[in-house]
Parts: C-alpha cells; sequence; structure tokens
C-alpha cells in the first residue's frame, strides 16, 4: 500500500487543534507550511504540536524569502522528494488561489497529488457578515440578475459612484433601464449591502463586489458548494477511515527520536557527504531519487530522508523542479 502524507498550506488558514489530530491519527506524516512565515496556533495546544514535531509526525517544511511563489513552491517540491516515496499520494490542503502553482510543480515533478481547496478564514467572516443570495435565487429573480450584470460592469470602471446621483446614473448607463427602475436597484444595492450609504454620499464594499463578480451563472450547486464541503468531507471521511499507520508511525518515531537525540552529530555526517559529493566532480546526480539512492549506498547507517532536507534546508543543495543544483559550499578546496 503506498504512503497516504498531507501538505497542510497555513497561509490565511490557521489550523484547529482537532484538525491536525485527525490528519495525525490517520496519515502517517503531516507535512506543514507557510509562505508568510508564520502562523496562529492556541497556546494551550503547544505542548501537544510540539510533541508531534518531536516524533516526526508533524515535519515543517522551510521556505526561502523570495516574492516569487514559483521559487518558494519548488523548494516544498524538493524537500518533499527528498523526504517521501516515489509512490507515495499528498492531500494538498490550502485557502491560497496561487496554490495551483503548486500542483502544476507536483505534477511535474511525478509525484501524486489532490487539492483540497478552502476559504480563508478572512473570506469565511466576510461571507458570513454579508451573505449574498444563492444562485438558484439569483437566477430566478430578473432584479438580482440585473444587480448580478451590474456588478460585473462596475468592476471594470476605472472611477466608481460616490454619490446616490451617479450611483443611479450608472445603472442606467450599463444595464440600459428606466430612471425608475435604476432608483428600486439603488435600494437593492443598499439593502444587498453592495453599496454602504452615508446621508447622499456611497461607497462600494469591494469584498462584496467582489463575491458577485466571481458568481458564474453556469455553475451548478455541486460546484458552488465544493470549496465549502471539500475540507468538511475530508475531516468527515477521516473519522471513519481503521487507521492502518501504526507500524508506519512507530517506525518514523523510532528513528527521528535517535535523529533528535543525537542531533549534534549530524553536522559532521553533512561535511561527510559534502566531501563525497566533491570528489564526483561533474558526476554528481542530477536527478533527485538518485541522489537520494547514492547517499543509501554511501551512508547505510544514516537517515538519508532526514539528511537530504538537512542539505536542502542549509542551502547546499537545490531543487528546481527538473534537476538538483549543487551550491558553491560543494566544492571544497
Amino acid at each position: 500500500m503506498s504512503q497516504k502524507v498531507v501538505l497542510l498550506d497555513l497561509e490565511n488558514n490557521p489550523p484547529t487543534a482537532n484538525l491536525l489530530r485527525n490528519i495525525i491519527e490517520h496519515y502517517s506524516t503531516l507535512y506543514v507550511f507557510s509562505c508568510n512565515g508564520k502562523f496562529e496556533y492556541a497556546l494551550e495546544d503547544l505542548t501537544e504540536i510540539a510533541g508531534w514535531i518531536t516524533s516526526g509526525q508533524l515535519v515543517v517544511l522551510d521556505i526561502p524569502e523570495t516574492p516569487q511563489k514559483e521559487f518558494e513552491y519548488a523548494v516544498i517540491v524538493g524537500q518533499l522528494m527528498a523526504l517521501m516515496d516515489p509512490d507515495a499520494h499528498i492531500e494538498v490542503i490550502s485557502a491560497m488561489p496561487d496554490i495551483e502553482l503548486l500542483m502544476e510543480q507536483l505534477d511535474g515533478s511525478g509525484l501524486s497529488a489532490h487539492l483540497i481547496q478552502i476559504q480563508s478564514e478572512q473570506e469565511a467572516s466576510h461571507k458570513v457578515k454579508y451573505k449574498i443570495p444563492d444562485l438558484e435565487t439569483i437566477r430566478n429573480k430578473p432584479d438580482l440578475l440585473l444587480i448580478k450584470h451590474y456588478c460585473d460592469g462596475l468592476e471594470k470602471l476605472s472611477g466608481k459612484p460616490n454619490s446616490l446621483d451617479k450611483l443611479k446614473n450608472s445603472l442606467m448607463n450599463i444595464l440600459q433601464v428606466s430612471s425608475e427602475k435604476a432608483q428600486h436597484l439603488v435600494g437593492m444595492l443598499i439593502n444587498l449591502n453592495i453599496v454602504k450609504r452615508f446621508d447622499e454620499q456611497i461607497s462600494i464594499r469591494k469584498k462584496v463586489l467582489k463575491q458577485w463578480v466571481q458568481l458564474d451563472l453556469n455553475a451548478t450547486a455541486e460546484t458552488a458548494l465544493s470549496i465549502k464541503t471539500d475540507l468538511n468531507a475530508f475531516t468527515a471521511s477521516l473519522e471513519d477511515q481503521t487507521s492502518n499507520t501504526d507500524d508506519t508511525a512507530s517506525m518514523i518515531q523510532a528513528a527521528q527520536q535517535g535523529l533528535f537525540k543525537n542531533f549534534n552529530k549530524i553536522d559532521p555526517v553533512q561535511m561527510e557527504v559534502i566531501r563525497k559529493l566533491h570528489e564526483l566532480k561533474s558526476d554528481k546526480p542530477k536527478d533527485i531519487y538518485a541522489l537520494r539512492d547514492l547517499l543509501e549506498q554511501m551512508f547505510p547507517q544514516s537517515d538519508v530522508r532526514l539528511l537530504l532536507k538537512e542539505l536542502i534546508e542549509k542551502g547546499y543543495i537545490y531543487w528546481n523542479g527538473h534537476e538538483v543544483l549543487y551550491s558553491h559550499e560543494m566544492f571544497l578546496n
């Protein structure tokens, strides 16, 4: 049976202790990362999460400080290739819209992965505060369809109306409706929280407007609900599973407890790895799996996956999504 792991993106997606417990109970390893370098977690649960990290059940992936998402994601993929079995399957959980870049890199590297796209906590809170009608209601209400079409047109305008008169004129121009109809739609825009009124002045709630613009009138109900239900279905499935990873988790725990116990012995091994690779000169492996196999032959007593992770984290090697690159530190005198 192939190994199954979870890759959890923590950016705009603070985890709950219950979610982490469920994942760790049913998956051999939970990998986490955050491109902004931080995440929030309940203080009373820190001891529990520290225990998972120490045992190796939870692995924090290192992310370089760079504005380029492609580079950040490439480093993540490189670490996963070094740490996981080639036939492992990854469940990716993320609230970030550009996570598709990571999925493309995983696929390009031959890694099996499935994305669970969820709403960020911030998006969810705004949708609760300003709830918009469901798709079926909008389709069946001509006035709501006009509101949708107006929002699509308003989004494209560089200058948004800032008074009631300008809003009314804008409605008449975009929708080609009468003055009386435009006046009625002004009231609807206010009631739907798209427009905020201050006497005769108004402002457009950009986040609510964005929700209306992003509505796909051709989407099915199942498609519209997929983002909300995917993570719920995933969590529910964990409750129904019978964990069959006890032996694997025990092996990982035993191996990594020994590693952390003698953590001060890692650096000399790393230096020996650098010397060995330096001796290969231009024959150093370009494929990360070939490099892992070579290191397993050279250092049969070491945990090569964690050794590779250390080499990537410290910048000795870098995987760009296609091949292993060696830094200048690898070329010793």
